[in-house]
């Protein structure tokens, strides 16, 4: 498999998060009470989405938040760093083209494009006005590259945020092969290691999948653009309950079929 992909070892309990969307006060209470549940031998999937489009203050304390929840469940004893996994999701996957966007064809139109999907919030998060950066980006690639180098270094001086971005995986599956771990989306046709960027913009896909993929009993996503709340089918799972966006953070433990054994979420 790809060092792109996380391996994870089977295991009673797998503790998955959906889609955050700088939701700070969401991911804190998710975190208070899964510090009252997790255990040793469990592992903790995050399913990506982790900057959004809240308040600079929110969206920053959200990223502290979880590298200060990875660093306490590492600690525990009996835990390994390879028991917990980071997805890449569609607001990491923008971040991450953002400081290189001056090598797009057209930086102005996909700085745009990046607006309607919650740059705005990351940006913000970092110190600059998104319409401020919007002008830039049709100023030529001097400038464009001035401002990436800017956005780059602002983004370093948060202590971990750099980090964890690049650590980020594309998916993660179960070494049994019984589960796989996405952020949105997945082509049905394709192997795991065939995939391209349908992990962040293949949510129809994944909502086509009415067979079992390979040997693998649920394929489990974070994100979804048309489907809020917890999505149960024969196949998949589908876990983004709208935070940050009016909704509620959803956290579930499963078991290693994919079955539900627990749920906790953002609101009382």
């Amino acid at each position: 498999m790809s060092a792109v992909l996380a391996p994870i070892k089977p295991a009673e309990r797998i503790w998955v998060v959906g889609a955050i969307n700088g939701d700070h006060g969401a991911l804190r209470t998710v975190h208070q009470k899964l510090a009252e549940r997790i255990t040793p031998g469990d592992r903790l999937v995050y399913l990506g989405n982790y900057w959004g489009d809240g308040t600079a203050e929110s969206v920053v304390a959200t990223i502290n938040e979880l590298l200060l929840f990875r660093r306490y469940f590492i600690a525990l004893d009996g835990v390994d760093i390879a028991d917990i996994a980071f997805l890449r999701g569609a607001a990491e996957e923008m971040l991450s083209k953002l400081q290189q966007i001056q090598f797009a064809p057209n930086p102005g139109e996909v700085f745009d494009w990046m607006l309607t999907r919650g740059i705005a919030g990351t940006t913000r998060a970092y110190g600059f006005d998104p319409a401020h950066v919007q002008s830039i980006m049709r100023q030529g690639a001097h400038a464009i590259s001035q401002w990436t180098s800017q956005f780059s270094d602002a983004l370093r001086r948060h202590s971990g945020h750099s980090a964890l971005l690049s650590d980020l995986k594309h998916a993660a599956y179960t070494t049994d092969g019984r589960l796989i771990f996405v952020h949105a989306g997945l082509d049905g046709s394709r192997p795991l290691t065939g995939q391209t960027d349908t992990f962040w913009w293949g949510g129809s896909m994944f909502e086509a999948i009415t067979e079992r993929y390979y040997d693998c009993a649920r394929i489990v996503r974070g994100a979804s653009l048309s489907q809020t709340g917890l999505q149960e089918r024969e196949f998949t799972l589908s876990v983004d309950g709208g935070a940050g966006r009016g909704g509620v953070l959803i956290a579930l433990a499963l078991d290693g079929q994919g079955k539900i054994i627990e749920q906790v979420t953002s609101d009382a």
